[in-house]
């Protein structure tokens, strides 16, 4: 019986719905035969989302990939412990949808011969909850990807405001410094009158900057606690 389990989780700092999803159905592979698969389906685009997997049997299964179309890559006669004590051929078929991108994983001891639905059922069965991990793993890797590039975003935008800051402090000082000169009677008061002048609106323009920029610093902490939320979602999909 297929199994079908979806769930969709808002996120609007995208501008997309966040799918974890992952269903039982039949996909071809690079023989053109039908074969049973827990197919996962994700934001992200197919180059991506073939990144993702890469890292998945690298870093858990310290496993190699290798490339057996433009959209196929397998891990080739190894074993996945949880699943079965048999040598497997393990392979993740990309194809593009209108949200993201598809990953249909296949199992299969021998040639011709798959986990599925009928034969091996226990294992297949099994194989659901690798690829569920692999989908919590492609969304970690994603959010923790983008919180870092927001974090650097923030850290840029606040040494421009540090940078501001310290220019307002040096013409503050300028201008009362030519105050004083000015007070005294200098011979120069014209010109230092029209000097402050263009500080203070040099200062003015600097003060602005620095609210939009703590403005854009807001809006990146939103986004940043928005992707945690998502990343919390996508860690609790099971």
């Amino acid at each position: 019986m297929k199994k079908l389990i979806i769930a969709f989780v808002v996120l609007c700092t995208y501008s997309q719905a966040q799918q974890l999803s992952v269903e039982n159905k039949p996909v071809m592979n690079e023989d053109g035969k039908m074969v049973d698969s827990w197919v996962a389906h994700l934001d992200q685009d197919q180059s991506y989302c073939m990144n993702t997997y890469n890292e998945f049997m690298r870093k858990n299964f310290d496993y190699r990939t290798g490339r057996r179309a433009k959209n196929i890559l397998s891990v080739d006669k190894k074993t996945f412990a949880e699943i079965s004590s048999l040598r497997i051929d393990q392979r993740a078929i990309f194809w593009p949808e209108s949200n993201g991108t598809a990953v249909a994983f296949q199992f299969s001891p021998g040639y011709d011969i798959h986990f599925g639905n009928e034969m091996y059922k226990e294992e297949f069965n099994r194989a659901e909850a690798l690829v569920k991990n692999y989908v919590r793993f492609h969304y970690k890797y994603f959010y923790e990807e983008k919180k870092k590039e927001l974090n650097s975003k923030i850290k840029s935008r606040q040494k421009s405001i540090s940078n501001n800051e310290s220019r307002i402090k040096k013409n503050e000082k300028t201008i009362a410094d030519n105050n004083e000169d000015i007070a005294a009677n200098s011979i120069d008061a014209d010109k230092l009158r029209d000097k402050n002048t263009k500080l203070e609106n040099e200062n003015n323009s600097l003060h602005s900057e620095i609210d939009k920029l703590n403005a854009e610093i807001s809006n990146l902490e939103g986004e940043i606690s928005k992707a945690d939320e998502s990343l919390k979602n996508a860690e609790a999909f099971n």
